[in-house]
Formats: structure tokens, sequence, C-alpha cells
């Protein structure tokens, strides 16, 4: 590894800067992070609403539509907070310090949702919010670190790695939850989550504020000589690139296409596991072996895919993904048979995080380095405000069809729709600001 200094903001889509070697000190700081908040998508997103349902709000019958209802509510918050956020952070130049703050607003949400079987349906859903919330612009500002830690040449790469190394935090966090999970009856297993949750919560904050302090110490350097604009209030900054949509219409275009893949990802974070156990009956011991075959799935696949997108191209490695995630709910929804459940999870686990690590690289491509943050920020809403619209037609459809295999199907069409957007994308920085 290799100490190296950050490009300045400008130089990392000028195309001037050498290549030089892609796992620098500052890279390996940065995926360390990843290491930590890998513990929540693992845990928490995808399993709180079965505890939830089965747990929180079991002597309710529309538990399974509140918690739709709930999963929609904190992606709209998270949205709307994240690009004002962000321009805030690329203003004052602290973007460290907001990551920190919104890293201990989760943890702390996460440890408390431990005493939310005795507090009901109402602190449950406060402190999910709290933490759906703090974890969105967590990741929002963290994402935009990228562009502050990788050279050009290797974005991809780079995404992939952090991506990867962080799918180890969320096989360390599933190891412990099965150790917790063993010896309990399989009636008591729900109950069990709260304690898991509170573990996830401590895992991730002792590894994710050593992590940012260790970033510290790398821009704080490359952030003192950077040139910024002129202070404004975080409104008026996002009003303006609103304003101004026409010159990054690259990067907005892009979002409009993720923003429709990202509606069946984040579907499937909080309906899968329900969704898994009404099909096939699986207990809760069960499904957490199945997520952890899907992050031993995710590590080599996601390093792989970053390659391929550098060597060959990235619109077209997301097109395969994309075919590749249809094909598995497919199966979701229509296959039958005891080996199901794992060839499905195979089958996510190539692509689910690889597809995420290759749009955030392509758009940090697109983006301009000194409001990385900003930018970042209205990835969030792509990611989280208008992502609220796949539980909600998951919800939808599954009432008036009375069929989860309906439900499963419906989140195709986005798809689709999200490929179709991305192929008028460009995969270079000249055709950004060419305004292709």
């Amino acid at each position: 590894m290799h100490d190296s200094p950050s490009p300045a903001p400008g130089a990392a889509h000028a195309g001037r800067v050498a290549a030089g070697p892609w796992l620098t000190r500052p890279v390996v700081a940065w995926a360390l992070y990843d290491v930590a908040s890998s513990a929540y998508p693992a845990l928490v997103a995808t399993y709180f609403g079965l505890y939830f349902v089965k747990v929180v709000a079991a002597d309710r019958p529309q538990a399974a539509t509140w918690w739709g209802l709930l999963a929609a509510l904190t992606l709209v918050v998270a949205g709307l907070l994240a690009p004002f956020v962000g321009a805030l952070a690329d203003q004052r130049n602290r973007r460290l310090g907001i990551l920190a703050a919104a890293t201990v607003a989760c943890c702390a949400a996460t440890i408390a949702m431990a005493f939310t079987a005795r507090g009901g349906p109402w602190l449950a859903a406060i402190l999910f919010v709290v933490a759906q919330v703090g974890y969105t612009l967590a990741t929002a500002i963290y994402d935009s670190l990228l562009v502050a830690v990788a050279r050009p040449p290797h974005l991809n790469r780079v995404s992939g790695f952090g991506w990867a190394v962080g799918l180890m935090g969320g096989i360390a966090a599933l190891c412990i939850a099965i150790l917790v999970m063993r010896g309990a009856p399989v009636g008591n297993q729900p109950a069990v989550l709260g304690q898991v949750f509170m573990l996830s919560g401590v895992f991730m904050v002792v590894i994710a504020l050593p992590a940012i302090a260790a970033m510290r110490s790398f821009l704080d350097r490359s952030a003192a000589g950077s040139s910024s604009r002129a202070a404004r209030a975080p409104f008026a900054a996002v009003v303006g690139t609103l304003r101004s949509w026409r010159h990054h219409r690259a990067a907005l275009r892009l979002l409009g296409g993720y923003y429709l893949i990202n509606d069946t990802l984040v579907t499937l974070t909080f309906f899968i596991a329900i969704v898994f156990q009404a099909r096939y009956g699986l207990d809760l011991q069960g499904l957490l072996w199945l997520s952890l075959l899907f992050h031993v799935v995710a590590i080599p696949s996601t390093w792989l895919f970053g390659h391929l997108a550098d060597r060959w191209q990235v619109r077209g490695t997301v097109h395969l993904q994309i075919a590749i995630l249809c094909a598995a709910l497919v199966l979701l929804a229509v296959g039958s048979g005891g080996y199901l459940p794992v060839v499905i999870v195979v089958l996510l686990g190539l692509v689910f995080g690889s597809l995420q690590a290759l749009c955030r690289s392509w758009f940090a491509l697109l983006t301009p380095a000194e409001r990385a943050a900003e930018f970042f920020g209205f990835n969030a809403v792509a990611g989280r405000l208008s992502a609220a619209l796949g539980p909600l037609t998951f919800s939808a459809v599954a009432a008036l069809t009375g069929s989860q295999q309906a439900a499963v199907l419906s989140l195709i069409l986005f798809l689709v729709l999200g490929g179709v957007a991305l192929r008028g994308v460009p995969t270079d920085a000249s055709g950004s600001r060419n305004g292709h």
C-alpha cells in the first residue's frame, strides 16, 4: 500500500492525474468504514421488518401494511434531508464531522431497538426512522468521499474494493447473530432479534469511529489546499443545482436510471426475509445462514465486477447485472423446490452489491469533485426518496392480488425501465462535460 495524496477537487475528472497505485492508505481507511456500516443492512434493514411484524406488532392484523408504510416513510425523510446535509458538508468542509454524527445517531437507535418489544409499535417506528435516516445520511457522505480517495482510472476498482471489504463486516455481524440465535426455541427466535440489533449497533460504532479518525488524518491534508465555493445556505445551493440541471444532465439521468433500479433493491432488502419465510417456511436461523451465503458470494463477485467494468464498460456490465437480477426475481416468484432459496441467494449475491458499487463509481465519474457531498446527497434522493415507491408498490400489489409472487414480479418493471434509462448515459467525464 502507498500513502498517496488525494487528487485536488476538479482534477478527479480532468483525466490528467497519473494512474499510480490504486490501493493506497486513504483507500484502506475509507474501506474500513464500510466494514462497520455493512452490519446495518445485513441485520437491521433486512430483519427489522420480520421483528416488527412477528414481535412488536404481532397482535395487529395490519402489521405488514404498517411495515410497508414505515419503510417508505424512512426513505422519504432521508431522501429529503440528504442533499441539504450534503451541501452543508461541502460548504463547511465538515464531511467527516457530519459522517460521525450520522453514524452515532444510527448506532444509538440500533442499540435501543433491543427495548422495542416492550415499548410498542410507536417506539419501534421512531427508532427505526432515526436509525435508517442516520444510516442513509452517513452513507451519502461516505460515498461522496470516493472522489477524494481514488484516482479516475481506478474508480470502479476502488468502489468495488470498498464494497467487497465492507461485506466482511456483514459476515462478522451475521456470525455474531447466528451464535446468539443458537439454542433459542424456534418460536422465540424473532424475540431474540432485539439482542442481535443491540450487538450490531455496538459492532458498528466500535469500528466506524476509528475508521473516521483514520480518514481524517489523510483527507484533512488534501482539503486544506482545496478551493471551495463561496459559502451559501444549503437550501440555496441545492436550488441552484436544480436550476442548472442542464449542465449536469448526464449525472441526473444516471440518477433517474438508478432511481428505478434501486426501487427493486430497497424493496428486496425490506421484504425478502418475509417472502422467504412465507414461501419456504424457513426459520430465522435458516434465514441468517442464507444471508451469510449471500455475503460470501458477494465479496468476490463485487471485486470481479469492478475489474470487469474497468476493462470492459460500466454500462454493459450494469445491464448484465440487471439481467441476472431479473432471473433471480422470476425464480423467487414462480420457482419451487427446496434448493431454490440457495440458488436465488447466490444470484442475488452475484449482483446486489456489485450493481450498487458500479453505479456509485459511475456517478462519481460524472460528479464535480468540489460538490461531491451535495451531488451524492441527490444520489440519496434517487436511492431513498424515490425508492419509497418500491415498498409501496410491493404492498399494494400484494394487497390487491393476495399474492406475494405477483408483488415480486412487479419489481422487474423497475429494473427494465432503469436499464433503458441508462442507455444514453456517458461512461466518461468528457461526455458529462459536453452534456451528452
